[in-house]
């Protein structure tokens, strides 16, 4: 039966083939496109080939059906989550707003001076000092919870190659009343065990690196794909994993757009000459990315999974900052050919330290690009499933486990064995792995960021993620 099916399908695409063929008016345009592919094809490694065995998931047929009640429940439960998020921030900053107003020390103060007990012990209970029952409910503070309610929501990550961290689910708050803002850490314990803890304590907070630097954060800073940077050494109950690094930065994964274009409408920006010098700077890098692009099409996953090992074993002292000629030489190590005079313009963007040195993740993820943040929320949450002790590295042993080839075209035709899809998969990741029996969330992030760049749809690319693991 399995070898009729196979036989059955050949005779079909041979003649699905010889109709297009006939039909076709552009025959000769799409036989020199076919040499060029063919050519392209043939300075392909056995890696490269491998690796882009991941793309016929694309071709697997749209299940709408079944996607919209998966989203319809994802839906449900982001609000659900964001929702008591959004109620542990009010009830935290109207509470600490009576509780810490100074006018609250002058009763005691008076109280203090008024009776004065040897031995607080035996003291009556009524004059005993108890903090919360002396509340003054009634205060001069013109916190509000209608002046709370005039906020941006917005969901965050941080840029961080560290598992642990990268897999935060952070929900964040910018008020208009004071220009200030607050991030919470929404963590889960099981099935129905949750804990909201205040991640950036609320402030005013200004931008820490690029043309902005020392400026307000305004709502115009507000957008998908925005970064807000903090220094580390201001916020000492962070994880000490994060306080390693000199700046920590969040990623705007998403954000409430009715609020957002709702106080847009209400308040007045002054735009100043900083959007042209960015707008600049973003011709400049996307010069680079659009000359890097077509040399890592098909190579794509190989590459930027190698060049990710190389940089790190470039950077003996572990800081995360490489001198230009270290990034070039990189370049060059992966045939990756930038003029001379692009490389330079895009290293005066990036270049963000003293000594003349650049964070190269920052410099690889400008230059070369990256997937967006709807693509990069299915790569997220495939690890998140797989790394359940949050650990921020996943057992191969694991991912053997966990990853499912049965839907895969080549398996359901016949061509291909799951067990030889999967060994493919696994011998690609494995290239970027610097340990053999593991795989850490930058790698596992590397390898679906090359295999992004020959992805054109979204869809497409979500259908590769979701297939084999389930999500």
């Amino acid at each position: 039966m399995k070898e009729g099916y196979k036989q059955y399908s050949q005779r079909n695409a041979e003649k699905t083939k010889s109709k297009i063929m006939q039909q076709s008016p552009r025959n000769k345009i799409d036989d020199k496109c076919v040499q060029g592919e063919e050519a392209l094809i043939d300075t392909l490694t056995t890696l490269d080939r491998k690796a882009l065995l991941q793309q016929g998931y694309a071709e697997i047929p749209y299940n709408a059906q079944r996607s919209t009640r998966r989203s319809d429940a994802e839906i449900v439960a982001a609000e659900r989550k964001k929702q008591t998020v959004a109620e542990q921030v009010i009830t935290d900053h109207l509470s600490r707003a009576v509780i810490s107003d100074p006018e609250q020390n002058l009763t005691t103060a008076r109280e203090d001076g008024a009776r004065v007990f040897p031995d607080s012990r035996i003291a009556p209970l009524r004059f005993r000092k108890r903090t919360l029952h002396e509340t003054k409910i009634r205060t001069h503070s013109t916190l509000t919870e209608n002046m709370l309610s005039h906020k941006v929501q917005f969901d965050g990550r941080i840029i961080s190659r560290n598992g642990r961290d990268a897999c935060r689910e952070l929900i964040g708050f910018f008020f208009i009343h004071d220009q200030s803002l607050t991030i919470y850490e929404y963590r889960q314990f099981g099935k129905n065990r949750t804990n909201v803890l205040p991640f950036i304590q609320k402030n005013i907070y200004s931008h820490q690196c690029g043309r902005r630097k020392g400026k307000q954060y305004q709502l115009g800073d507000f957008y998908v794909g925005g970064n807000l940077t903090f220094l580390s050494s201001d916020h000492p109950r962070l994880p000490e994993s994060i306080k390693e690094n000199k700046l920590l930065i969040l990623r705007i994964t998403n954000i409430d757009q009715i609020a957002l274009y709702s106080l847009k409408t209400d308040s007045v920006e002054h735009e100043d000459d900083i959007t042209s010098q960015e707008a600049n700077d973003r011709l400049v890098l996307e010069a680079v990315q659009d000359v890097l692009k077509e040399q890592l099409l098909k190579r794509g996953v190989r590459i930027l999974t190698g060049l990710g090992k190389y940089l790190k074993q470039l950077d003996k002292e572990g800081t995360g900052l490489l001198d230009k000629a270290a990034v070039k030489q990189a370049l060059q190590e992966f045939h990756l050919q930038v003029s001379e005079d692009a490389l330079e313009s895009a290293w005066q963007v990036l270049e963000g330290h003293a000594g003349g040195k650049a964070d190269y993740g920052e410099f690889t993820r400008a230059v070369i690009g990256e997937m967006n943040e709807y693509r990069k929320s299915f790569v997220r949450k495939a690890f998140m499933k797989l790394d359940f002790n949050k650990t921020g590295c996943v057992p191969l042993t694991d991912i053997r486990k966990c990853y499912c080839a049965k839907k895969h075209p080549q398996v359901i035709s016949g061509h291909s064995t799951e067990e030889e899809i999967k060994l493919s998969f696994l011998e690609t990741l494995k290239g970027a792995c610097s340990k053999s029996d593991e795989v850490s969330y930058g790698e596992f992030e590397d390898y679906y960021e090359g295999l992004s760049i020959g992805i054109v749809n979204d869809e497409d690319f979500v259908n590769i993620v979701r297939t084999p693991w389930g999500i």
